[in-house]
């Protein structure tokens, strides 16, 4: 039986480069995000897999969302999240499992959150499950959209900098994240272009464990 991530032991104690790779990566998001979502004023969110996010108050600071919803099924990491917020900041956090999508439907109904958004993120999500589940996932992405919502994801993708770094962890006895399974682009456009329509695809190198950031329009 495949070894799972420890969700919770890695949101109580990251990894120590961790700091500076996010650095990284959030400043790319940010970016990409305002390149295609245009008037961010408003804006609503979703971040799936956000427990504990690493781009929670870069997120808030850049786009003050009317709306910023926080999906996830650890409990520890999102009581993480709850201690960084305020009233002020707009955001509500789920446990859910993403996989059960029609559930994660049916409670934001039920909390009185509008059923479609502007924009679904999620960063280091959709690689953590088999090819079915993360197709279900990708999926979700979009059934939480608004027509011509933006979706971003990221996810690591296995060039040979990715594999040497990875293999490099697993030697030094360093690697968490045993249920990681890298992904190539072609993966994620399969199921992806059924539900919408590519915008950029780019891979993000300087952080080593090199992370693919693809943006797609609902259709």
């Amino acid at each position: 039986m495949e070894k799972k991530t420890d969700w919770t032991q890695y949101y109580n104690s990251p990894y120590k480069t961790a700091s500076i790779t996010r650095k990284i990566t959030g400043q790319i998001l940010i970016k990409t995000i305002k390149k295609y979502i245009g008037n961010t004023k408003n804006l609503s969110l979703i971040e799936l897999g956000g427990a504990n996010s690493a781009f929670l108050e870069l997120l808030i600071n850049a786009f003050r969302p009317k709306e910023y919803i926080i999906v996830d099924n650890n409990q520890a990491g999102l009581d993480k999240t709850k201690s960084r917020i305020t009233k002020d900041n707009n955001v509500s956090v789920l446990n859910i499992d993403i996989l059960n999508l029609d559930i994660l439907k049916k409670d934001i109904l039920k909390r009185g959150i509008q059923k479609q958004v502007d924009l679904v993120l999620s960063t280091g999500l959709i690689e953590h499950f088999d090819k079915t589940g993360t197709q279900k996932v990708i999926k979700a992405h979009f059934e939480l959209l608004k027509p011509k919502g933006i979706a971003v994801m990221t996810f690591p993708t296995p060039t040979i900098l990715y594999k040497i770094t990875r293999y490099a962890a697993e030697v030094l006895g360093v690697w968490i994240f045993h249920d990681e399974r890298p992904l190539l682009i072609k993966e994620v456009l399969k199921t992806a272009k059924i539900y919408g329509h590519i915008k950029e695809f780019k891979i993000i190198w300087p952080i080593f464990l090199t992370q693919g950031l693809v943006v797609f329009q609902k259709k």
